[in-house]
């Protein structure tokens, strides 16, 4: 369980981040019944109710990061809202989703390429030909992973059977 404490105009709140849910002050509120921005079908960013000020909690790699006013919590760093996301972005987050039809792996590797590349593509603090190169440098590695899989496959006599 992860835990805040912030204050906005004076007021304290306690933030606590459970399994599916999320605690303020010891209410407790329902992660899907929040407001959230999704990208395709994954959930970028979600609004908690405070007023006063924008909060929202923006699910990271391994675990959700809280964002007052534009700036991360924990690293003070500037957070950029995803509805800033480039045409290119969305385009490299196209060419990952194309990836569903390899398997399971594939699945995999398009969800991971697409949540990185929309990342990415916001992070201001990279500069841009760096955030274009690489979202194209993931999204050829993935597509060569996928190609040594079934090579191995194919040169291994395919998928083992048990008889």
């Amino acid at each position: 369980m992860k835990r805040f404490n912030i204050t906005v105009q004076g007021k304290p709140y306690d933030i606590r981040l459970r399994a599916y849910s999320v605690e303020i002050n010891g209410t407790r509120y329902k992660l899907r019944s929040l407001p959230a921005r999704k990208v395709i079908f994954l959930t970028m960013e979600i609004d908690l109710p405070i007023e006063g000020a924008s909060v929202m909690l923006v699910p990271g790699l391994v675990s959700m990061e809280l964002v007052v006013d534009g700036v991360y919590v924990r690293s003070g760093k500037p957070y950029t809202p995803i509805g800033k996301v480039p045409v290119w972005g969305y385009v490299l987050s196209a060419l990952n989703l194309v990836q569903v039809i390899n398997g399971a792996i594939g699945v995999l590797l398009g969800f991971l390429g697409i949540y990185l590349t929309l990342r990415i593509s916001t992070a201001e603090d990279i500069a841009p030909p760096v955030r274009i190169l690489l979202s194209v440098a993931y999204l050829v590695l993935s597509w060569v992973a996928i190609i040594l899989i079934a090579a191995l496959l194919v040169i291994g006599g395919g998928y083992p059977t048990y008889y």
